[in-house]
C-alpha cells in the first residue's frame, strides 16, 4: 500500500466452516508501533468469506513507512467470538504527504 492513496483492502478467510454473514458484528483493525485504527459496521463489506475495507487519504497517511498488522476478529449472534491469524502488510512513503483535494 501506498500512504495517503485510497486502498481498498480486500481479506480473505480460507477456512470453509465461516459464514461472516452470521456474525452480529466484524471488525478490522490496523496496527502499527501501538496506534491502531478499527473498522466495522458500515465501513466495511462483509460476505461469507470476505471483508472489504475502504481506508481514506487520511487513515492511510496515519501509517508509517513499514509494516503494518491487520486482523479480522467477529462475534456470533450467541456471543462466541473468533479471529482471524495477523498478516502483515509493507507500507510505501508518497512524495505527496498530505491529503489532496
Amino acid at each position: 500500500m501506498i500512504r495517503g492513496t485510497t486502498p481498498t483492502f480486500e481479506l480473505k478467510i480460507t477456512d470453509n466452516t465461516v459464514d461472516l454473514t452470521q456474525a452480529s458484528k466484524v471488525y478490522a483493525t490496523f496496527s502499527q508501533y501501538g496506534q491502531t485504527l478499527t473498522k466495522t459496521g458500515a465501513d466495511i463489506t462483509v460476505a461469507a468469506r470476505q471483508v472489504d475495507v475502504y481506508l481514506s487519504q487520511a487513515e492511510s497517511l496515519a501509517f508509517a513507512p513499514g509494516a503494518i498488522e491487520i486482523q479480522l476478529n467477529w462475534i456470533y449472534s450467541d456471543d462466541s467470538r473468533a479471529a482471524t491469524n495477523i498478516i502483515k502488510v509493507y507500507i510505501t512513503d508518497n512524495l505527496v504527504p498530505e491529503v489532496l483535494s
